[in-house]
């Protein structure tokens, strides 16, 4: 189900990683229109949890079984980008 612009995520089976394996991570975010004039920026923040706890009212903040250090690996043989899709006006 995955496409070039948005990647799909089965979650049907826990894949673990052996310490210092590095591995590739597509991450999707959810569609949201916005306009960005000159000079404005967005900023991508990489979190393990979510920054502004549960999404509804009431709800527990779900506590994912990941623990220790996860380090994202940048340049280099591993070179990052931010794939988003731009509509111009």
């Amino acid at each position: 189900m995955s496409t070039g612009e948005v990647p799909a995520h089965g979650f049907d089976r826990i894949e673990r990683l052996s310490p210092g394996e590095i591995v590739g991570v597509e991450i999707d975010l959810l569609p949201v229109g916005l306009v960005f004039h000159p000079g404005e920026q967005l900023r991508l923040l990489i979190s393990g949890r979510h920054l502004l706890g549960p999404m509804m009212p009431g709800l527990v903040e779900y506590t994912p079984a990941n623990s220790g250090r996860h380090v994202i690996h940048t340049g280099g043989g591993h070179a990052s980008y931010l794939q988003l899709p731009v509509q111009a006006r």
